[in-house]
C-alpha cells in the first residue's frame, strides 16, 4: 500500500486545493453548496492527477532510473509492475472524469483540457525550453479556473495572472535545484535540463517573481479596503523561497516548504489576512 501511495503521489495533491482558490477569495468558501462544489472538483483532480503521475513515470522510467532520488519510486525501483500501474492510472483517470460531473459541464471541459495537457507534457512537450516550466506553470492555472467554473465564481483577472506568474517562479526554482543537484548528469535524467543554465534560470526566477508580487498588489488595490497589508506576507514569502532557491536548497515546492519555519509562518500569515479582511466584513 505504501509504495501505492508513493506511486500515486499523494503528497502532491496538495496542489489541487488550488480549486478552493476562486471560493476562498471570492468570500463564498463559508457557503454548504459552494463548499461541496469546490469538495467534488477537489476530488476529480485528487483522482486523475494520481492517474497522470502514473504515466508520466512510465514515460520517465528510463530518466527516473538514472535520478539519485527518483530511482526509489515504485516503477523504478521495480516494486510495482509496468502493466498493474498502468491499469490503476486509467482506472483513476475514468473515475476522476466520472465524478466530475457533480461539478458540472464548465468543470468536466477544463478537467479534459488538464488531462490532455499532462499527457501531452509527459509524452513529449517536456523535452522543449522553457515549454516545459509553462505547461507546468499552466496546470496550476487550470486547477483554479476549474474552481472557478465549478463554483461559479469568476476569477479576478489580475489574480488569474499573479498566480500563473507565481506558478512560473515556483517552477524556474524547481529547475534550478534539479541541475544544481544532478550536475552533469542533468541531461541524462531530465533531457531538457540541458537547455537550461544558471543564469537563464536566475533572472527567469526574478523576473517572474517579480512581476508576480506586482500583478498580486495590482489585485489587492482592484479588491480595496485592507486587502493591500496582505502584499508584506506575500513578498516576504517570495524573496523567502527566492533566498532559499539561490542558497542551493531543493527547489521541490513541497519539499522547500515542508521543511522552512518561515515560510510555513508567512503562509499562514498570509492566509488569515485574506479571510480577515474577506470573511470579517
Amino acid at each position: 500500500m505504501s509504495s501505492w501511495l508513493k506511486l500515486f503521489r499523494v503528497r502532491q495533491w496538495v496542489k489541487n486545493l488550488l480549486v478552493f482558490a476562486p471560493a476562498f477569495f471570492g468570500g463564498e468558501i463559508l457557503k454548504k453548496g459552494i463548499f461541496i462544489s469546490a469538495f467534488f472538483a477537489f476530488i476529480s483532480f485528487c483522482l486523475c492527477s494520481g492517474g497522470l503521475y502514473i504515466i508520466n513515470d512510465i514515460f520517465d522510467l528510463k530518466y527516473d532510473r538514472l535520478h539519485p532520488k527518483k530511482r526509489s519510486r515504485p516503477l523504478a525501483s521495480g516494486k510495482i509492475r509496468l502493466r498493474p500501474a498502468l491499469t490503476m492510472a486509467i482506472v483513476l483517470l475514468l473515475f476522476g472524469l466520472t465524478t466530475s460531473y457533480k461539478a458540472g459541464l464548465s468543470f468536466l471541459i477544463v478537467l479534459l483540457l488538464y488531462t490532455c495537457l499532462n499527457l501531452s507534457y509527459s509524452f513529449k512537450l517536456k523535452e522543449f525550453t522553457p515549454l516545459d516550466a509553462f505547461c507546468v506553470s499552466i496546470g496550476y492555472l487550470l486547477r483554479i479556473i476549474a474552481g472557478g467554473k465549478a463554483t461559479n465564481i469568476a476569477v479576478s483577472p489580475w489574480l488569474f495572472i499573479s498566480a500563473f506568474l507565481l506558478a512560473l517562479f515556483i517552477t524556474f526554482g524547481k529547475r534550478l535545484g534539479e541541475i544544481r543537484l544532478l550536475k552533469a548528469d542533468a541531461a541524462n535524467c531530465r533531457p531538457a535540463l540541458n537547455q537550461y543554465n544558471g543564469d537563464y534560470l536566475n533572472l527567469s526566477l526574478v523576473l517572474a517573481g517579480a512581476s508576480a508580487l506586482v500583478t498580486y498588489a495590482l489585485y489587492t488595490v482592484e479588491k480595496g479596503e485592507h486587502l493591500i497589508y496582505t502584499l508584506i506576507p506575500a513578498a516576504y514569502g517570495i524573496f523567502r523561497y527566492l533566498q532559499l532557491i539561490l542558497e542551493g536548497k531543493n527547489g521541490e515546492p513541497l519539499e522547500v516548504f515542508s521543511k522552512d519555519f518561515q515560510l510555513w509562518i508567512v503562509s499562514l500569515i498570509f492566509l488569515i489576512g485574506i479571510a480577515w479582511v474577506v470573511y470579517g466584513k
